[in-house]
């Protein structure tokens, strides 16, 4: 009966350990996807048709395939939210065209969800003739 309990946890052991995962190795390490939120230059003015763009990267490659890029706009220092699903063009970039009709602040967040990541980069713009970022 030893001899037997012996042999059985032999081969437990050695189950458990072909079985163990080894640690990836720095070239099965996926690379983070990465977002450049691309916003209007200068400044743009109430009612007027902008564009926002998203161009997403993993490492060198270009995503083509996120399952989902969206911007939300939200005007400073409230808590309602606008949020508006991206079209994809070309080249990783994912775009879309907004007006504003108030001015103010606004903090615009693209929300990118793509390869099991979701990354929320921010960024601030001002609508109208008299505010600053």
């Amino acid at each position: 009966m030893k001899k037997s309990g012996l042999i059985v946890l032999i081969l437990c052991v050695l189950l458990l350990v072909s079985c163990s995962s080894a640690p990836a190795s720095d070239a099965e390490v996926e690379e983070l996807i990465r977002v450049d939120l691309i916003l209007p230059t200068g400044p743009v003015k109430t009612s007027e048709t902008v564009p926002f763009e998203a161009r997403v990267t993993q490492g060198e490659s270009l995503v083509e395939d996120a399952q989902e890029v969206e911007f939300e706009f939200r005007l400073a220092d409230q808590d309602e939210f606008q949020r508006i699903e991206a079209k994809h063009e070309e080249d990783g970039r994912y775009r879309i065209e907004k007006a504003f009709e108030v001015e103010g602040t606004y903090e615009v967040t693209a929300h990118v969800t793509a390869r099991g990541m979701h990354v929320m980069p921010k960024k601030v713009i001002a609508v109208g003739d008299h505010v600053e970022k």
